[in-house]
């Protein structure tokens, strides 16, 4: 067990005060700014979770948090490089690699973390056909921007998905929940990957790969605080003039309550809540790839 779980994302983008005032109305939180990076934080206990620097447009690369020293040292072995001091707000020690495709890796061990920022709410009481359970009680969530309590997962693309699923599978010690195929059961075109952390609960997808020409990124996905929380933060980002992507919907792999947005440079950006949790005795699932693969409902996916 390597990986204890995604930490942040990597990013370059060519105006930063545009990029965070995005981010902070899709639901995230100022973080710090060291020389021309941009840090922002979710409401949970990380560090940061999000990092672009002064530049062409470009998705850099993935940050994960690591479980013990002796796992970065075996990391680092895995990459043949050191461990140094981490200059990263949080600290730490890390190390830093890249994946086969040339995306950047960065393993932290010892960050200090965060005090979590209080996100308001309370659990949603529903009034449906099971039981009425609100009498005399409105549901009146409040107007705002969405409440990004943590960095997900992210999901890219790969000109040689099954190699690059292997690869992850084997040098990160992630594992398939789910793989999706064309044609050929063997003809495998995607994978949603988990983190292997024994018997812990862990979500259904840390890292998906999934099948195209080029390598690229997909998307970058942040968990709400609840269902009214997406919608909330849905009519935040339409009310702004923000571009919506697709959703509001429920996927099929992972079973994600979803809505996608594009950031100002064209990036991808998900609010989700309601994701599965896998462990060690779910057993990998397999499916052709067709529609159930994107949405269980919602409206179609964009051409």
């Amino acid at each position: 067990m390597l990986i204890d779980d995604i930490e942040y994302v990597i990013f370059r983008h060519p105006d930063l005060a545009t990029i965070d005032g995005f981010m902070k109305d899709f639901g995230l939180l100022p973080g710090e700014q060291v020389g021309d990076s941009l840090y922002l934080r979710t409401y949970g206990d990380a560090p940061f979770s999000y990092v672009t620097s002064k530049g062409e447009a470009a998705f850099l690369g993935i940050g994960f948090r690591v479980r013990s020293i002796e796992a970065l040292k075996e990391l680092a072995a895995s990459f043949s490089t050191a461990v140094a001091d981490c200059p990263h707000p949080g600290g730490g020690q890390y190390v830093v690699g890249s994946d086969p495709e040339g995306r950047r890796l960065e393993f932290v061990f010892g960050a200090r973390r965060s005090v979590p920022v209080p996100a308001g709410g309370t659990p949603i009481v529903w009034n449906d056909a099971h039981g009425k359970n609100r009498p005399g009680k409105f549901q009146r969530p409040q107007h705002g921007p969405a409440h990004a309590m943590r960095l997900g997962h992210l999901a890219i693309f790969s000109p040689d998905p099954k190699n690059l699923i292997a690869w992850y599978c084997e040098t990160l010690g992630m594992k398939p929940s789910e793989l999706i195929y064309q044609g050929e059961e063997n003809n495998t075109l995607a994978s949603f990957l988990h983190l292997d952390k024994g018997a812990e609960w862990t979500d259904h997808h840390t890292v998906a790969i999934i099948g195209a020409p080029e390598p690229a990124l997909e998307h970058i996905s942040f968990e709400c605080r609840d269902f009214d929380d997406v919608g909330m933060g849905h009519m935040n980002l339409l009310d702004k003039g923000y571009k919506h992507r697709w959703g509001i919907g429920r996927h099929f792999h992972g079973s994600q309550v979803f809505d996608y947005w594009y950031d100002p440079a064209g990036f991808h950006v998900e609010h989700f809540v309601d994701g599965d949790l896998v462990n060690d005795t779910t057993p990998t699932l397999s499916y052709p790839f067709g529609r159930d693969t994107l949405l269980q409902w919602g409206p179609a996916f964009p051409g």
